[in-house]
């Protein structure tokens, strides 16, 4: 369902987290979805995580409070289902909710030292 207050629908088809420079305390190679929630609901997401080579991870459920904006890092497992993504493989992502919320997406790429972030909007269904 498209509002005007977002989508329950999303998808991100360029997800990829890169091994991280070992030797970098600061830095570390992540990528987030970050949702924001304006209606007076809290919204119940699902993540689906797509891959070219391995079956999808399904069903990863993510609670964005009623009136919040949750970043939920993708190099963390408690956001993926409980298990890693893993590195250097391209994935994509589908999100389902049952209220409309909206979905950015960002990358921070530091495996060289031109540091680089890059953000989008991701693409409402």
């Amino acid at each position: 369902m498209n509002s005007p207050e977002g989508s329950t629908l999303w998808f991100i088809p360029d997800g990829y987290l890169a091994t991280p420079l070992e030797n970098d305390p600061v830095y570390k190679n992540h990528e987030s979805i970050c949702v924001m929630n304006v209606t007076d609901q809290d919204a119940h997401l699902k993540l689906d995580f797509y891959f070219a080579d391995r079956p999808p991870i399904e069903d990863v459920p993510v609670l964005i409070p009623a009136k919040r904006c949750i970043h939920v890092r993708m190099d963390d497992p408690a956001n993926t289902g409980g298990q890693p993504l893993p590195l250097d493989t391209p994935y994509g992502t589908r999100i389902r909710s049952d209220v409309p919320v909206v979905v950015q997406y960002s990358r921070l790429y530091s495996t060289t030292r031109n540091i680089s972030l890059m953000t989008t909007m991701a693409y409402s269904g």
